[in-house]
Formats: C-alpha cells, sequence, structure tokens
C-alpha cells in the first residue's frame, strides 16, 4: 500500500465532503470557520479543494455526455435512501463520500482525448488574443483563464476566473455557452464581454442578443436576461437572482480595455483604484477614508501608474508615496 496515496485519496474525500457541504447553501457560520480552518491547516487540503471546485464546476461542460449521465441516476437515489436514514452529521460523511465518487466519474470522462478541455489565460498585466476551431474570437483580459470544450450540438466554455470578450461566429446547430460558476451565458452569432471578479458577473452586449440563464430555487434553469447591444446584467454568482436586471451599459467602458485603456464614469475612488488594481502586481493603496467616496472620471492607459497619480493629486490634493513595490495614496493636508 502506497501512504501517500491513501493519504491523498483521504484528502480528497474530505474536501468532497466540506463541498458537498457548502454547496448545500445550509452551511452554519460555525461550519464555514471550521472549513477556513480546514484549508489553512495544510496546503494539501486547500489544492484539493480548489480541485473538487474546478470538476464540479467542469459538469457544466458534460451535460450530455452518456458515460457521465448513465450512471448518475442510480447515485442520486442511493444518495436520497441512505441520507434519509442517516443522522444530520452522518449524511454529510455520506454526502461527501458520493461527491468523491461524481467528481471522480467527471474526472474520468474528462480525462478521455475525446473530451479534452483547452485552456487559454493570461497573467496579470496580460492580454492575449485567441482564434477558435469555429471561426470565433476569444479576447482575454488581465488574470483569466477560460475553458474550450467544443460538443457536437454545443459549443462550451467556462470563465473560471477573469474577463473576456467573445466574438462568436453563428452556427444555429451549436449554441455559444459560456459557464460562469451556476449561471451560463448563450449566443449564437453575437459580440459580448463577460467580467467575473470575486462573486461578481457583469455581461455587456455589443452585437446580436445574448441569454443569460441560471437555476432557480428549485433547480430548474431559468432566463435571467435577455439582452440587445447596448445592454448588460449584473448579478452574484451565488446567487444569480441578485441582479440587477436588463440596463443600459456604456459600451464604451466595457470595451476600454481591449485598447489597453481603463475607463472611468463617475466611478468611486475605491473602486477605481482597485480597477486599476486588475493590471499591475505594484498595487495602488487607498490609506484612510478621506477620498473613499469621492468620483473619478476619465480615460487611463493601462499600466501608467504615473498619469493616475497626477489625476489623484490634481483632482482630489492626494499625496502620492511610491516605493517599487506599491504606490501610496494619501488623504490631502488639513
Amino acid at each position: 500500500m502506497n501512504p501517500k496515496r491513501e493519504l491523498d485519496k483521504s484528502i480528497r474525500a474530505q474536501a468532497a465532503d466540506w463541498l458537498a457541504r457548502q454547496q448545500s447553501g445550509a452551511m452554519s457560520a460555525a461550519e464555514s470557520d471550521a472549513l477556513e480552518q480546514w484549508l489553512q491547516a495544510n496546503p494539501l487540503h486547500r489544492q484539493a479543494f480548489a480541485q473538487c471546485q474546478q470538476l464540479a464546476l467542469m459538469t457544466d461542460f458534460l451535460k450530455e455526455d452518456p458515460e457521465l449521465n448513465a450512471g448518475l441516476p442510480e447515485i442520486r437515489k442511493a444518495v436520497r435512501r441512505r441520507a434519509q436514514s442517516l443522522r444530520a452529521p452522518y449524511q454529510w460523511r455520506w454526502l461527501g463520500a458520493i461527491a468523491a465518487t461524481i467528481l471522480v466519474l467527471v474526472a474520468g470522462v474528462i480525462a478521455r482525448d475525446n473530451y479534452a478541455i483547452d485552456y487559454y489565460q493570461t497573467e496579470i498585466g496580460g492580454q492575449r488574443v485567441v482564434h477558435l476551431e469555429d471561426g470565433s474570437t476569444l479576447m482575454l483580459n488581465t488574470n483569466t483563464r477560460v475553458g474550450v470544450r467544443y460538443q457536437r450540438k454545443q459549443r462550451s466554455l467556462f470563465l473560471e476566473r477573469g474577463e473576456a470578450f467573445f466574438m462568436v461566429a453563428k452556427n444555429p446547430e451549436r449554441p455559444f455557452v459560456v459557464a460562469v460558476r451556476g449561471s451560463e451565458v448563450r449566443a449564437l452569432g453575437t459580440a459580448f464581454n463577460v467580467a467575473l471578479q470575486a462573486d461578481r458577473v457583469q455581461v455587456g452586449v455589443t452585437q446580436g442578443i445574448v441569454e443569460v440563464r441560471a437555476e432557480d430555487a428549485t433547480g430548474e434553469t431559468q432566463q435571467l436576461a435577455k439582452m440587445l447591444p447596448g445592454e448588460g446584467v449584473r448579478y452574484t454568482a451565488t446567487n444569480p437572482r441578485d441582479s440587477s436586471g436588463v440596463v443600459p451599459v456604456n459600451l464604451d467602458q466595457v470595451t476600454a480595455w481591449q485598447t489597453h485603456r481603463i475607463y472611468f464614469d463617475n466611478e468611486r475612488l475605491e473602486d477605481a483604484i482597485a480597477e486599476y488594481n486588475r493590471y499591475t502586481t505594484r498595487k495602488m493603496v487607498l490609506v484612510g477614508d478621506a477620498l473613499t467616496n469621492q468620483r473619478i472620471s476619465g480615460v487611463f492607459n493601462i499600466g501608467d501608474a504615473d498619469g493616475l497619480a497626477f489625476a489623484l493629486e490634481q483632482g482630489f490634493g492626494a499625496r502620492i508615496n511610491k516605493t517599487d513595490q506599491r504606490i501610496l495614496v494619501l488623504e490631502p493636508r488639513q
């Protein structure tokens, strides 16, 4: 017996157990704290948990896969029967084991050559253009990772982090679907931008018609928004129903990053600095609360720290302190 393999198997089972609890929607504050402690206790814990999350999210790519779905009905029945016969503490242990089984099954399907997922990504400050096999074009903004898997009946993509612009080649027989956590953005022939930052998703449409769909409380997939050019939607990834609804969007602002610019339109200074920091490892830090809610407008070149710092000095009287690692934005002198 290989002790390391057994340890890894045990850690993966624990990670699947924690993920099952988290995704149930009934996790208590104490359990959340316990999960965080477990993640901090060992780097392998965090790695295994991230892998379980990734595999769970990848099931969006494999909804129509016959091999994956063939075994799921019996597994679900077994889960319901077993869970109903156990007390709550033991239910979690069983559900974790089932979650691990499903994740292993998904991993096996993904590993097959004909189900390979191609990943494209950028580092902080990087941007990239990818020409896909169907004629569509994918533009990746800073610190972005996108998976692409083309199926016979659907072109499936997955935005794991960051921001991307999709120019979709029209093909009514193969919808173009971008999975974003628990939601999906669907199009046939169109162009749209999707940004995922922390738990916030923003979609903006520049061409054609785009639909956003998400599961409701019953698990049924429902339309969240249907947008035309110049329209968009903002929602929470973990709770898509927490949504702005369809709203007008400034397309110059949405697409500014494609020309290496950042566009601020009456933004809170705290939010503007957070947006600037997406593009650099030399972070700008707002010190104190005096300037937090000040508003800023303007167009700045990505990576132009001197230009933004100068604007803050002139517009708000901010004091700027620069080092090689960071840029401090200090309150004006009284």
